[in-house]
């Protein structure tokens, strides 16, 4: 049973940027408790990231956090996410497109600043994500407007829509997604870079709390496995060969029973 939909990814700076594509999630056979994993349908070209020597797997780091999209110059900013690893792991943040205004720590996470009247405008596709060193988690991408000193507080935006649904047989705990291999830049150059892709999910469509490697950029499916009964969002970015990401596709839903 299959469920699909187009999304393009966008170019942020000078990163990876992928031509309009389609995005199929498959229910497929597994099951069983656990963390997601992901392998490519054939032994040949598999991006699942080797086992653990160790015995048990690693478990991806998990962030959270709800950012403030408004701040008037003159005050002061500040997020802290939430972010927790099951296996105790030291943890490291990281930021795409830190406001000029603003500074960023790479141990705590925390975006923090006060703008000026010179900094009026919208900052748009701040991404912060934390990585055990061997998986890695991200707040979805967020904007932040400087308004004038004095201005009333933002209005709260609508609820996000709701992804679709599509319903997995019961006894599936697996989710094939699959995608087009991006061969373009924005700017319509030949894409040459293209490392892998970065799968998110999680069980909400605004928290995507785990992430799965696939470190081969010229398959285009991969298997998110061991998923416990419930309603799972994917969604995917491509990742270049200096780990520089696109934009997250669109969120898509899946249940597994």
């Amino acid at each position: 049973m299959n469920i699909s939909g187009l999304f393009s990814w966008i170019r942020r700076g000078s990163i990876i940027a992928v031509t309009a594509t389609t995005l199929i999630t498959t229910g497929c056979g597994g099951g069983g408790g656990g963390s997601g994993s992901a392998a490519a349908p054939d032994a040949g070209s598999s991006t699942a990231p080797p086992p653990s020597q160790g015995g048990s797997a690693n478990k991806a780091p998990t962030i959270g956090g709800t950012p403030t999209t408004q701040v008037n110059a003159g005050t002061a900013y500040k997020l802290t996410p939430a972010a927790t690893d099951a296996d105790g792991d030291a943890l490291a943040f990281s930021i795409e497109n830190l406001p000029a205004w603003a500074t960023f720590s790479t141990a705590t996470g925390e975006l923090s600043g006060t703008p000026g009247a010179a900094n009026l405008g919208t900052f748009a596709n701040i991404a912060i994500s934390v990585s055990d060193g061997k998986a890695s988690a991200a707040l979805p991408a967020f904007s932040i407007t400087v308004a004038a000193a004095g201005a009333p507080p933002a209005t709260t935006p609508p609820p996000a829509t709701t992804p679709p649904v599509t319903t997995a047989p019961g006894g599936q705990g697996a989710v094939t997604l699959s995608w087009t291999i991006p061969t373009e830049t924005t700017d319509k150059t030949a894409l040459q870079t293209l490392a892998g892709y970065r799968i998110h999910y999680g069980k909400s469509a605004s928290t995507l709390s785990n992430a799965v490697e696939v470190s081969n950029g010229s398959v285009s499916t991969a298997v998110v496995d061991k998923l416990e009964p419930g309603t799972y969002y994917f969604a995917v970015r491509a990742v270049d060969a200096d780990g520089s990401t696109s934009e997250l596709s669109n969120v898509l839903a899946f249940v597994v029973t």
